[in-house]
């Protein structure tokens, strides 16, 4: 489940950035800035599925034969 959120938080920062760099409106720096405050977060929730899909291979053949 929290691999599926990460991967949602991620594609709809892309989806927002991609389509707000059309608009004049849009400031572009500002939300960078945003991104890079935020990308610590990000960091963490990308670092711990890592964790928990390397954990939970050395699980698997720990219990195989």
């Amino acid at each position: 489940m929290a691999k599926r959120i990460t991967l949602v938080i991620l594609v709809v920062a892309f989806l927002v950035g991609c389509i707000g760099s059309w608009f004049e409106v849009f400031d572009m720096d500002s939300y960078t800035k945003f991104l890079l405050t935020f990308s610590p977060f990000y960091l963490g929730l990308v670092a711990s599925i890592g964790t928990n899909s390397v954990v939970e291979k050395i699980q698997e053949k720990k219990g195989q034969p």
